[in-house]
């Protein structure tokens, strides 16, 4: 697997950690803080992906649907997660929609590291992956700063 593939599946396991312990966190103190880690690291891994990958597997017949389909899957998580930045962390609702924010999560990982993945091992060579690699690495400290 191409060393941008590992760094992405670095960031789901990433993410998905920072998931666990919010659901196991209780303390509203604890969440808030929980919950801006979060954000900071999955806004710019989404923003740099769409950018950086995204853009380039729509451009392929092969691999459009996929990519098409990682839009829009990120584009709803960054609707929930809109609206879990507006609920109070305390609010039993506020638990309640970051488990399902979470499922969301575990299915668009579970589908790019399966689909996307595969696709892009097909319509990408290693030299066009090492470009990914560099940008998303650019892009996404840009928008983490």
């Amino acid at each position: 697997m191409h060393e941008f593939l590992q760094e992405l599946k670095k960031d789901h396991q990433e993410v998905k950690g920072i998931l666990e312990k919010i659901k196991k966190t209780s303390g509203e103190k604890s969440r808030e803080n929980l919950f801006l880690e979060l954000k900071k690291e999955i806004m710019p891994h989404m923003k740099a992906e769409e950018k950086v990958f995204y853009t380039l597997l729509e451009k392929e017949k092969e691999s459009k649907e996929n990519a098409l389909e990682g839009f829009e899957e990120h584009h709803v998580t960054e609707v929930v997660l809109k609206e879990l930045d507006k609920l109070g962390k305390a609010e039993e609702r506020w638990l309640a929609k970051m488990k399902v924010f979470a499922e969301l999560v575990d299915h668009h990982v579970e589908e790019e590291e399966e689909k996307i993945f595969k696709d892009a091992q097909s319509v990408l060579d290693d030299e066009q992956m090492d470009e990914i690699l560099e940008k998303f690495n650019k892009e996404k400290e840009q928008l983490k700063s």
